[in-house]
């Protein structure tokens, strides 16, 4: 039931957009109860039973929430009923034996239906005006019934009941095992006079002279009385003021209200997602609860295990057995018993890790889905997108949450059923991340295969034989038993003998998995089936090949093959129609159907659907239904059978051909044109095989799911190494998950340098899509791929130059302003690797014979990482204290806290502790640590502290950011390593690799010496250089200029070709680019004062200097062809109460504006010594640009406050406040007006870059690049700029000539913004997109926090 137009349009469009906020991959379809339906009351009265429909419809096939409900002030239309059954009927025909006219008008209306059972009265469509008369005879007939006792309470309620609230009555409480449902109430806190009743007509009910409806007022209390305590887990209650009787959008309180509105939506649309894994694997292991017999004394066992140990540390309950023993029943089994013996509101988690079969689920996702359904059980708070994303952040979030659960008091069951069943990703096979020791309260089941990995690392990783419980066979009894209770389920049963002879087949397995294939083949045994014609297999196996051989004499083997094949090769099952459209372009499955037979129409031969319907029937037992993507695929229900069809029938040349059918499939490449074949008896035939296109996107916004999982995994798999180039990587599918999967999987199978850097570029983007659980704006992310890849299109045109060449075409395309890269000035693919820790690294050490990297980091947390894939392999918590010293052999740590550590590389596990080894808060400068054969030495600056055994060395070097590469034979430089930005201070050599890590870095570099150089930036700026300077014509480094004291600000003069730099002793060097040893000077005032800032103005004619106590001009000329200085011409005094300079700019006509470091803002007239104060800011002044033209300037200060000054007169034209949430740190701190003047680029400290109109003062876009940008020229149609990091930026700014008012600048970034505007000083300011203050999240905001970047600088860079 959704009410009130602005809340519906603004609900709709965000439910279509929050699958791909949150990365859902799922068509979402919006059924709205109202569109398309003409009233309420006309026509048929079909219209509420359509909406009772629609609701069942929703909650049959949803995936998530089914009905989302909107509850105003509107109680709803109250209707008559379309049928009453004939006893109601007439008991209510009786109760108006007084009013003869009454009964004739109802007579008239209902007619009574003889063809139902029961007979029915029903209501005749209605074509005139209404009769609303008739349903208040019907009310007082009921309200007279239900007093003398004729009918019940619900049966008169039936006649006083809305549409809303029958719709609220199905969605909300006729089923609760339904999917769940969302819920919002708007209340008005109070009525104004002036707003009468007329005013509020479509937000309340009236009587039909205009008044409000009292008695409906009170029908909709108890409606809101009732939902209030019935429903409070999924109310959302807002109060709003209408506003002349309506909501409108564009005032700010009721916009604030629809934002709310949405974002709550999609917020509980994310938790729903999770409440949807946990009622798919609830529902399953309620299903197969049913099949399992006779293990009471094992369940006896592992409940009483758990009892014992509730309140006291323990370890992980292990559950193991041959395959097919009924693992999976017994944990599910489990799970059902310990409901009814923990205590009231214990929590029970359970995963069915082979339910998605043969895909293997990874670690990051279980324990994602775990985390999550724990703190929305427990009332803890949810991760963030960046911790949910991070695999040590989720590890150390998995810990802390369990802690949190027993501290709390709460009980919580973890159940992971077939642990060797998950991938192999962060070796999740060794169980690093399971917990060895448990807090009380908490427990941990899990089962395996007994032969696994995994189990064979659990014995490694627990020592007590206690945890282990074997799963073993079942005897006759229990088979016996199992048996009876299938037959009488399958409404069948089995002679003496058949029965006899299925539990003997049995027997010799004592299997579950081997019965219940028995009894999938008894229960089609007829009672005169001679024992003979059965074939019964000794083992699963067996049973397994005799079914297949059954599906093949029925069907054919090329049938049965193949559909069998396509189902298990398909990354996530098959849709029905998928396998008829697969198997129609399978020739050898075309040419065994029609081997007797001719096709019907030789121009069209498909697969004739009855020949899958068959098998289908055949195969009921062992495929399931598997929604996946929003729709239902088919797949086995067993990994077993899954195995045995591989086995069976996808030999190698069989699976390569499959696979490139259903790569060709998924491509379309066969839509639309004929396919040949050759049939028996037929020459060669061109057919149409009448199989769909593939699009990459039905529509805008709507991509074609199916495409993006199948068609990338088929491709690979089958080698068509070309086509994945070209249809994969060529066209950009790299915003999906998936598809990053599988290109991380093309760089192990294909030897091809684009598609390693394309997959390494990947790898840099992923922190920022996991940040975004997994989507990133479309455009925004073409910007992030040309920006990282830009200047690797030359060097690789085929791939890499097309991708590039195709995100340019589509940033071109863009409808809304963006800015376009036009040189590479992100960290770029091929170079450094970065292996991410949680918080600055402040030691390292490598352990060569193991492969190891073990780092310690300032939060106390020591990481082991395996050098060989980069993969963390043990987070080792212990220590409260920073890491000082580190030893990767034999795994010693030492801290801050004071303490020694020895870790087991084999199971994380602490071995030994030293408290007190050496002082507290000792440092890493402070301690070292040797290990000879018989001592561990532990140095310290007072004290050498012998302990106990063996030996390893590290080598540090503190330097800058730029690594280099010396020759220990000739000594020459060999390499320079640039990209770290920040200091390194721990270095070390492995192989051919170099590690780099940084105590204001949180993350360690692997850098392979062993590169290809066309990857390399040519130059690096190192980071921190705040005074840079751009020109345009010039290329790398050219010039190293010696100067006699520090450099405090640098300056140019583009067309004079100076270079001016300010000097700590007071002194101004002038450089002429042409001659930079004819150097110029400007020599110190005699107070000898530091240089606090240059300006030189537009036409170069005058430079200004800012020194501590005073500011003087200075005339630019040519003497012979060589400039000079002239001057002082001008000057005036600060006082020692005047706050130092920060920023200035020279106008023309000798004019400077200033501000100072206190927030002064100040305009000087050297003309006539005149000066006027402007506005002021509240914190230092940090940038003044003045327009080209000269016409406008900005002033931007630490406060996040812009300024936007008309100089001609002087008039402040626009106040722009932008802040971001997150950033400690705020403010601009570079400026630049456009060449036209018609828009200003700003660079802020929380590293964005915004782009303002300077006519409206509207911010038009904003782009976060990684670093603070620190100086910014402009071009004819965009920029320049240097980061912090020493990135070299340039970037052209594209904006249509027309805007969409629903354009958002801020929809990539979490932030508010506000403009104040001297044209509109009669509003208190005009509000943003988005710009609510107190609405933002930083959980939006677009972060990578790996913050490790290389940049290739342009042509246009020249450093001093």
């Amino acid at each position: 039931a959704v009410r009130g137009k602005p809340c519906r349009r603004k609900l709709t469009q965000k439910s279509l957009l929050s699958a791909a906020v949150w990365g859902w991959s799922l068509p979402v379809q919006v059924v709205d109860l109202r569109w398309g339906i003409r009233s309420d009351s006309s026509g048929d009265h079909k219209a509420c039973e359509i909406f009772l429909h629609e609701i069942k419809s929703c909650q049959r096939i949803s995936a998530g929430p089914a009905f989302i409900a909107l509850l105003g002030n509107r109680y709803g239309h109250r209707s008559l009923p379309r049928l009453i059954p004939e006893k109601l009927f007439e008991v209510l025909l009786s109760k108006l034996s007084k009013n003869p006219e009454g009964i004739k008008q109802i007579n008239e209306w209902f007619l009574k239906d003889n063809n139902a059972v029961p007979p029915t009265y029903l209501l005749q469509p209605i074509t005139t005006h209404f009769p609303h008369y008739m349903l208040q005879l019907l009310r007082s007939a009921a309200t007279d019934a239900e007093a003398a006792g004729d009918i019940t309470a619900e049966q008169k309620q039936h006649f006083f009941t809305s549409v809303t609230v029958q719709e609220f009555e199905q969605g909300l409480w006729t089923d609760s095992s339904k999917p769940s449902a969302l819920l919002f109430v708007r209340e008005i806190p109070r009525q104004r006079v002036r707003d009468g009743p007329k005013r509020l007509a479509k937000y309340m009910d009236l009587t039909a002279d205009g008044l409000l409806d009292k008695d409906v007022q009170g029908l909709l209390a108890a409606l809101k009385s009732r939902l209030y305590t019935t429903r409070q887990e999924i109310l959302n209650l807002h109060c709003v003021e209408l506003s002349k009787g309506s909501i409108d959008p564009k005032r700010k309180e009721h916009a604030q209200y629809l934002d709310s509105v949405c974002e709550q939506f999609v917020l509980q649309m994310k938790a729903n997602r999770v409440a949807e894994e946990v009622v798919r694997h609830a529902t399953m292991s309620i299903e197969l609860c049913r099949g399992l017999y006779g293990r009471e004394g094992l369940l006896g066992k592992l409940c009483c295990s758990m009892w014992e140990s509730t309140n006291v540390h323990h370890s992980p309950l292990v559950v193991h057995g041959d395959a097919g023993m009924g693992k999976t029943a017994l944990m599910c089994k489990l799970a059902q018993e310990m409901r009814s013996v923990l205590e009231a509101g214990a929590g029970v988690v359970i995963r069915l890790l082979s339910d998605r079969h043969p895909h293997r689920p990874d670690i990051d996702h279980v324990l994602r889905s775990v985390c999550f359904q724990i703190c929305l059980s427990c009332g803890l708070a949810l991760p963030s997108p960046l911790t949910a994303n991070t695999h040590l952040e989720l590890l150390r979030f998995f810990g802390n949450v369990l802690t949190e659960v027993s501290q709390q008091g709460n009980t919580v069951l973890i159940i992971l059923d077939a642990l060797d069943q998950l991938s192999d990703q962060h070796h999740a096979h060794k169980l690093h991340w399971m917990p060895a020791d448990l807090p009380p309260n908490v427990h941990l089941v899990v089962s395996m295969d007994t032969n696994s990995e995994a189990f064979a690392n659990m014995r490694l990783k627990l020592k007590s034989l206690g945890s282990f419980f074997e799963v073993e066979r079942l005897s006759r009894d229990e088979g016996k038993q199992m048996m009876e209770s299938y037959l009488l389920a399958s409404q069948r049963t089995l002679t003496p003998e058949q029965s006899n002879a299925a539990l003997q087949s049995f027997e010799q397995t004592g299997s579950p998995l081997h019965l219940t294939l028995i009894l999938s083949a008894a229960k089609r045994w007829t009672s005169f089936t001679l024992l003979t014609a059965i074939h019964l297999g000794p083992n699963t196996q067996e049973m397994m090949s005799q079914l297949f051989l059954m599906l093949e004499e029925k069907h054919g083997k090329e049938l049965v093959g193949g559909a069998l094949g396509y189902i298990i090769l398909a990354r996530e099952g098959l849709l029905e129609a998928e396998l008829r459209d697969i198997m129609s372009l399978d020739d050898d499955v075309i040419c065994e159907v029609y081997r007797y037979s001719l096709p019907p129409s030789p121009s069209l031969i498909r697969l004739p659907p009855l020949l899958w319907a068959r098998l289908r029937r055949d195969l009921e037992d062992q495929l399931e239904e598997r929604w996946t993507g929003g729709v239902a695929a088919i797949a086995f229900n067993n990994r077993h059978l899954c195995e045995a069809v591989s086995s069976r029938y996808l030999t190698s040349q069989r699976r390569g051909r499959s696979l490139r059918i259903l790569a060709e499939y998924f491509l379309g490449r066969w839509s639309g044109k004929l396919k040949p074949v050759a049939l028996p008896r037929l020459s060669l035939l061109l057919s149409d095989r009448k199989v769909p296109p593939q699009p990459l996107w039905f529509a805008p916004g709507l991509a074609n799911v199916r495409k993006l999982q199948e068609l990338p995994y088929h491709l690979l798999h089958a080698g068509l190494w070309d086509e994945l180039r070209q249809e994969v990587i060529g066209e950009m599918w790299t915003g999906e998950i998936n598809v990053i999967q599988d290109l991380d999987q093309c760089a192990q199978y294909m030897d091809c340098t684009e598609t390693r850097l394309i997959r390494d570029t990947l790898v840099l983007i992923k922190p920022s899509l996991d940040f975004l659980d997994g989507h990133m704006e479309t455009f925004l992310f073409y910007t992030e791929l040309l920006a990282r890849l830009c200047s690797l299109a030359t060097p690789f045109p085929s791939v890499i130059g097309q991708l590039c060449s195709q995100c340019e075409e589509r940033l071109l395309l863009c409808p809304e302003p963006i800015l376009i890269p036009k040189c590479s000035f992100l960290q770029q693919p091929g170079g450094i690797l970065p292996v991410v820790t949680s918080s600055g690294v402040l030691c390292v050490d490598v352990c060569v014979e193991a492969g190891l990297l073990v780092a310690g980091s300032d939060d106390g947390m020591v990481a082991a990482w395996s050098l060989a894939d980069q993969r963390l392999v043990h987070s080792l918590l212990g220590h409260t204290g920073q890491s000082v010293v580190v030893s990767a052999a034999h795994c010693f740590s030492l801290a801050a806290d004071g303490s020694l550590r020895r870790w087991s590389l084999v199971d994380g596990q602490q071995l030994l502790c030293i408290q007190e080894a050496v002082p507290v808060d000792s440092t890493p400068s402070s301690v070292d640590l040797h290990l000879s054969e018989q001592l561990i030495c532990v140095y310290t600056k007072t004290q050498v502290l012998p302990i106990t055994t063996t030996t390893t060395t590290t080598t540090t070097v503190n330097t800058t950011d730029i690594k280099v590469i010396w020759s220990v034979i000739t000594g020459a430089l060999l390499d320079t390593l640039c990209g770290s930005n920040s200091p390194v201070t721990s270095v070390v050599l492995y192989h051919g690799f170099v590690l780099s890590a940084s105590t204001a870095a949180a993350s360690i570099h692997l850098w392979n010496l062993k590169y290809d150089t066309r990857h390399k930036p040519a130059v690096h700026i190192p980071s921190g250089f705040l005074n840079l300077l751009l020109d345009l014509p010039a290329g790398s480094l050219s010039e190293r200029l010696a100067v006699s004291a520090e450099v405090c600000c640098l300056e140019v003069a583009q067309h004079k070709r100076l270079l001016l730099c300010g000097l700590t002793s007071g002194t101004v060097l002038m450089y002429p680019l042409a001659m930079p040893q004819e150097t110029l000077c400007i020599p110190p005032p005699e107070s000898l004062s530091r240089v606090l800032c240059l300006a030189v103005c537009s036409q170069e004619k005058h430079v200004a200097v800012a020194y501590e106590d005073s500011v003087c001009l200075f005339e630019i000329t040519t003497r012979d062809s060589f400039p000079t200085v002239e001057g002082p011409l001008e000057g005036f005094s600060l006082s020692l109460l005047h706050a130092p300079l920060s920023s200035m700019a020279l106008l023309s006509d000798r004019r400077l504006l200033y501000g100072t470091s206190c927030g002064e803002v100040k305009l000087h007239n050297f003309c006539d010594g005149g000066s006027s104060d402007l506005e002021p800011h509240r914190s230092r002044v940090t940038c003044v640009t003045v327009s080209h033209r000269g016409t406008h300037a900005l002033v931007g200060s630490e406060d996040a406050v812009h300024r936007l000054w008309s100089l001609s007169p002087l008039v402040l034209d626009h106040t722009m406040e932008y802040k971001v949430t997150g950033f400690f740190f705020q403010g601009v701190l570079s400026a630049a007006f456009s060449d036209s003047d018609q828009v200003v680029f700003t660079g802020s400290q929380d590293r964005t870059v915004q782009v303002w109109d300077v006519a409206t003062g509207n911010l038009l876009y904003v782009q976060y690049v990684y670093s603070p940008v620190v100086r910014m020229v402009t071009f004819r149609n965009g920029f320049m700029a240097v980061s912090q990091q020493g990135s070299v930026i340039r970037e052209v700014f594209r904006c249509p000539d027309r805007i969409s008012p629903d354009y958002n600048p801020l929809k990539n970034v979490k932030a508010h913004y506000r403009v104040t505007s001297r044209e509109k000083t009669d509003q208190a300011g005009q509000q943003g997109p988005g710009s609510h203050l107190q609405d933002y999240n930083p959980a939006q905001f677009n972060l990578n926090l790996t913050s490790m970047f290389r940049a290739k600088p342009s042509s246009t860079c020249l450093l001093l």
